[in-house]
C-alpha cells in the first residue's frame, strides 16, 4: 500500500507560557498547489540526503534504535519501513524543522560552547541552503554538529488517503523547543507563523480566521487532552515517549458538495466500507479513541 507513498516527516515544536501548552503552527502561501493556505506544523518530505552516512553519523545511535524499532514495531501498514528508514524520517525531522523554523535540533559535538560565531554562520546556511537538502549535512559537519534526535518523541503516523492526488506517509515527532531557540519561517512555502494555544486555536476555527487539514485538527484534539491528562508540557513528553502509535489511513464518504467526511480505523464501520484501508487494532489506546472516529470538513480542493 504505502511503498510508492513518499515518506514524510512532521514535527510539534511546544512550550507552556504560564500552565498554557502552546504549538507552532505555520500559515501555507495560499498559492501553493499542496495544502495552500492551511495552517500546519513544520515538516515535510524525507529526501534522499536524510539517509546519507554523513548524517547517520552525526545522530545519536542509542536514540534512533530506541524509537526506531517502536515505529517499526507499530507499522501496520503493507510495507513496513526498515530502521534505515525510520533514522531518516528522524533526521528529515531535524531538517525540516530547521529549514521551516528556523530552530536547530543540534549541539556542538563533544559539548563545547555555541558561541555567538558559530550561530551567526548558522543562521546564514539557513538562508542559503533553503533549496538544498544536501546543504544541512554539509553545515553539520562544517560546524561539527550532532543531531539531538533523543529530543523527539515519536506522536503519531498519518497517511493521506487515496482520493487526495498528493499523497504521504506521515510520522509526527513532538519536542519542547529549546529555550535558546527563536522561531522564524523561511518565507517561502509560509507566510505566518505563530505560538498559539488551545483557546486561541479553537476561536480562529470556529471564526474561520484559520483552515486545517483533518490530521492537523486530530492531532491538536489529542495533543491538548494529554497536556491535560499529564498536568504539563515535561510530564507529558515523558509519559508519551513510549506511547503506542498505530497508522491512521483515512476512508471517506461523501457527504455533500460544500464538504466531506473522512472515517478512521476505530470506526466499527471502518473495515466494511470502501477505499484503501490499513490494518486495523483489535483495541486501540485509550488515547487514539477519544478522538472522534469520524470527522466532517470542508473540501480543500
Amino acid at each position: 500500500m504505502t511503498a510508492t507513498i513518499p515518506h514524510a516527516a512532521t514535527v510539534l515544536l511546544l512550550r507552556q507560557e504560564d500552565a498554557r501548552l502552546q504549538v507552532l503552527l505555520a500559515k501555507r502561501a495560499p498559492g501553493l498547489s499542496f495544502m495552500g493556505g492551511l495552517w500546519v506544523f513544520p515538516g515535510g518530505r524525507m529526501e534522499a540526503s536524510d539517509l546519507s552516512p554523513e548524517l547517520a553519523a552525526r545522530s545519536d545511535q542509542a536514540a534512533i534504535a530506541d524509537t526506531g524499532s517502536r515505529m517499526l514495531s507499530a507499522d501496520a501498514s503493507t510495507a513496513s519501513i526498515d530502521l534505515d528508514v525510520a533514522r531518516g524520517l528522524l533526521i528529515a525531522a531535524c531538517r525540516e524543522t530547521f529549514e521551516e523554523s528556523g530552530v536547530l535540533l543540534a549541539r556542538p559535538r563533544g559539548g563545547g560552547p555555541w558561541g555567538d560565531e558559530r550561530r551567526a554562520r548558522v543562521a546564514e546556511r539557513r538562508a542559503a541552503d533553503s533549496a538544498d537538502a544536501t546543504g544541512f549535512a554539509r553545515m553539520l559537519v562544517d560546524e561539527d554538529l550532532v543531531l539531538d534526535i533523543e529530543r523527539l518523541v515519536y506522536w503519531s503516523h498519518w497517511i493521506t488517503p487515496a482520493f487526495e492526488s498528493r499523497r504521504f506517509d506521515t510520522r509526527f515527532f513532538a519536542l519542547t523547543v529549546p529555550a535558546d531557540q527563536e522561531a522564524s519561517v523561511d518565507r517561502g512555502e509560509l507566510t505566518h507563523h505563530a505560538w498559539l494555544a488551545e483557546a486561541d486555536i479553537r476561536r480562529h476555527l470556529a471564526s474561520g480566521e484559520m483552515k486545517m487539514a483533518p490530521p492537523t485538527r486530530a492531532t491538536l484534539l489529542d495533543l491538548w487532552s494529554s497536556h491535560r491528562r499529564h498536568g504539563g508540557l515535561a510530564a507529558m513528553l515523558e509519559a508519551e515517549r513510549t506511547r503506542i502509535v498505530p497508522p491512521i489511513l483515512p476512508k471517506l464518504v461523501e457527504s455533500g458538495a460544500a464538504d466531506v467526511e473522512i472515517v478512521l480505523p476505530w470506526d466499527e464501520q471502518y473495515r466494511q466500507m470502501p477505499g484503501e484501508g490499513c490494518r486495523t487494532l483489535a483495541c486501540y489506546p485509550d488515547y487514539v479513541t477519544a478522538m472522534p472516529s469520524r470527522m466532517r470538513f470542508p473540501r480543500l480542493i
